[in-house]
């Protein structure tokens, strides 16, 4: 008869005597012991298998079944991950579960001379940014820095080992908060407030936390992977490179912008240099006062060039509005309803979903216009002059310049075309919708629904067929 282990209900037993022992003593730090100590229980477990073995008359090697298996691997697999979460600050604690302890503040101050200067560069991993351009020739650092740690102890040695630090390096002052030298189970952040000589241009790269410039006449870079950026009246260029945003905004800028990432919200406003603008953006996007040219690539495959903004843009999920671009103005987008007013030098847009609205200046540019699936209105001042050909395929076409306009129908196509005087070739094609040409001024007719897909309107009946 095989004679049964006891390795089993031992280990048991010494579990549940450690668990007895923590509830009868709260402070015992069980998580910590089992955390560096586990593998103290397979050491346990094969010397008592051992001794079985040893002691065992047969003295047959020992098998370990299937369950032991299964409960060998568990034991690695959780108490790996309880070593792993220890070193990284997890701790069971009393209180229940806590990572990196609790947060302990300190003020940090630093000033230098800025003399010869040209940059100011910031490390600075965690925390806020907010610099401020002044008349002096000092750099002056407040702020405050928050560590989160499991007891002031470890938080003081942390501070005196991450001083706040001003270095002169060739034509640049580095300003460093030593973020490298906190210890892996602990965080920390430190929220800065800067003035600096207006003259200096910025650097900064770090992980988290927000940026706010203002009254800088040098250049401005920010590279980070998470930050809200705020500028204003900045005389150089802006060259942001920001992984998400809630939101970026910039006014007052005289050189140039160059935005990359994603995020929700930008906002840019009175910007004399060129803006060019490539990432993902889910919230509001509002141009307004851009002297130069705009080049916007991202969200849901949307593109928008234009020459100038003198007037708006504005940019959401739902909608492309805007008034007063300088062209020639390019835009494609997916699935958005367009409303463009005042545009000059000519248009070209495509959208593959959604309803388009154009009300050009005088004179009127050169336009190539199409939406996939929606209507397109043109609203022409009154003594505009064009080429116009325009094609509703599955729909109606709208006509307010009478006879000067030869309406034609080709299939299940509706063909607009006709010449008002001396001016540019107008091109609409709404493949799944109407099109509506009309005078400003005068009110919209009434246009009726495109038909279904696959079916072809039947003419209306003559009185005479109609049965009372």
């Amino acid at each position: 008869m095989r004679r049964k282990s006891i390795t089993g209900p031992l280990l048991l037993l010494l579990i549940g005597g450690l668990f007895l022992w923590r509830n009868l003593h709260p402070e015992t730090p069980v998580f910590d012991l089992l955390s560096m100590y586990w593998p103290f229980l397979l050491i346990l477990w094969g010397v008592m298998r051992l001794i079985e073995v040893v002691v065992s008359p047969q003295r047959r090697s020992p098998s370990f079944t299937g369950g032991e298996v299964v409960l060998a691997v568990l034991i690695c697999v959780v108490g790996s991950g309880m070593w792993e979460g220890r070193q990284h600050g997890i701790r069971f604690n009393p209180g229940g579960l806590q990572v990196f302890g609790e947060n302990y503040d300190y003020q940090m101050s630093a000033q230098a001379s800025a003399a010869g200067m040209k940059r100011v560069t910031f490390e600075n991993m965690r925390g806020a940014i907010r610099i401020t351009g002044s008349d002096g020739q000092e750099v002056v650092v407040n702020g405050r820095k928050s560590i989160r740690a499991w007891g002031r102890n470890d938080a003081d040695k942390t501070h005196e080992n991450t001083p706040l630090e001003i270095v002169p390096q060739g034509d640049r002052l580095l300003i460093r908060t030593n973020h490298d030298r906190v210890p892996d189970n602990q965080r920390m952040t430190a929220d800065l407030e800067v003035t600096l000589p207006k003259g200096l241009s910025v650097e900064s790269r770090g992980r988290t936390g927000d940026f706010e410039a203002s009254d800088i006449t040098g250049d401005v870079e920010l590279v980070t992977d998470r930050s809200d950026v705020r500028l204003s009246r900045i005389g150089g260029n802006a060259r942001l490179e920001v992984g998400r945003s809630e939101v970026v905004r910039a006014i007052d800028v005289k050189g140039k912008i160059d935005l990359q990432g994603r995020g929700s919200d930008v906002e840019l406003e009175n910007i004399q240099g060129q803006v060019t603008i490539n990432g993902s953006y889910g919230g509001t996007l509002e141009f307004k006062n851009l002297a130069k040219p705009l080049q916007f690539e991202g969200t849901r495959n949307t593109e928008l060039r234009a020459q100038a903004i003198p007037g708006r843009v504005s940019m959401d999920l739902q909608e492309i509005s805007g008034s007063g671009l300088t062209g020639p103005v390019r835009l494609v987008t997916r699935s958005r309803d367009i409303k463009l007013e005042q545009f000059t030098q000519g248009l070209e847009l495509d959208t593959e979903r959604g309803d388009v609205q154009l009300q050009p200046s005088m004179p009127v540019p050169a336009i190539e216009a199409r939406s996939g699936m929606g209507r397109i209105e043109l609203v022409l001042p009154e003594r505009a002059a064009f080429d116009l050909h325009a094609v509703a395929e599955r729909g109606q076409v709208v006509n307010d310049y009478g006879s000067a306009l030869e309406e034609k129908a080709e299939g299940r196509s509706n063909l607009l075309r006709g010449k008002v005087g001396e001016g540019p070739v107008i091109r609409l094609t709404a493949n799944h919708g109407s099109v509506s040409v009309r005078k400003e001024g005068t009110m919209p007719s009434e246009i009726p629904p495109p038909p279904k897909p696959g079916r072809t309107p039947r003419p209306p009946k003559a009185p005479s067929e109609i049965k009372m």
